[in-house]
């Protein structure tokens, strides 16, 4: 198998494991061509990686293409790449990297060896609970500044930010489950993820992202 499909909803742990992967391969680093689309990749970009592909190792015996994808890939894009994974040249392993297998045609993952990289399980505690409880409080029925000095509080380190988000979106996944035809508990849930997707991998300014994740979210 000289293709491989990565999926992990985090990308800095997707482009880890390639790193690591391609050392085990023993390919060099000069061998190894990097593709990475922030936004949907398109015919023109998949047309680009086919005159690459073409091209000799520079070092070792055996090259490799990367393409990390974080949005998504068009229909006719995924078609042509398709017909690269068909038939790669023997010197050639490609790696493509996504958030799920799902956003691709069943034919591109059939070609492909997949590896799931899970996300690291979040458990709460007791403490955790009271902390949220209040929170999910503060934004289901507080104030305007009562939400703005939440924000505040939260927006002081990056990594904390992104576990707070991520401690409260599987308590707020609990109450869906408990309340599946409350909308409210959805609603929400999908503003927490759009957040903490932009301030996980953006240069966003935390606090306005936090603060517009509070006051947009009506219940």
């Amino acid at each position: 198998m000289q293709s491989f499909l990565i999926t992990a909803k985090d990308k800095n742990k997707a482009s880890s494991y390639i790193s690591d992967f391609l050392k085990e391969k023993e390919i060099y680093p000069i061998d190894v061509n990097q593709q990475v689309y922030e936004k949907a990749m398109g015919i023109e970009d998949v047309r680009s990686i086919q005159k690459k592909i073409l091209l000799k190792p520079f070092r070792g015996k055996t090259k490799a293409i990367v393409i990390q994808v974080y949005e998504n890939i068009t229909t006719e894009a995924q078609n042509a790449l398709l017909k690269i994974l068909e038939e790669p040249p023997a010197n050639t392993i490609i790696v493509i990297s996504i958030q799920k297998k799902e956003f691709l045609l069943s034919t591109i993952v059939s070609r492909c060896k997949v590896i799931e990289l899970k996300e690291k399980e979040i458990s709460l505690i007791d403490e955790d609970l009271l902390e949220l409880s209040n929170t999910l409080n503060i934004l289901l029925n507080g104030k305007i500044g009562d939400k703005l000095k939440v924000a505040q509080d939260i927006a002081k380190d990056k990594d904390e930010i992104v576990l707070w988000l991520e401690k409260i979106s599987v308590f707020v996944r609990k109450k869906l489950i408990e309340n599946y035809n409350d909308l409210k508990y959805l609603n929400l849930l999908r503003l927490l993820t759009v957040t903490h997707t932009i301030i996980k991998s953006t240069n966003v300014n935390q606090r306005t992202a936090l603060e517009n994740l509070f006051l947009s979210f009506n219940p």
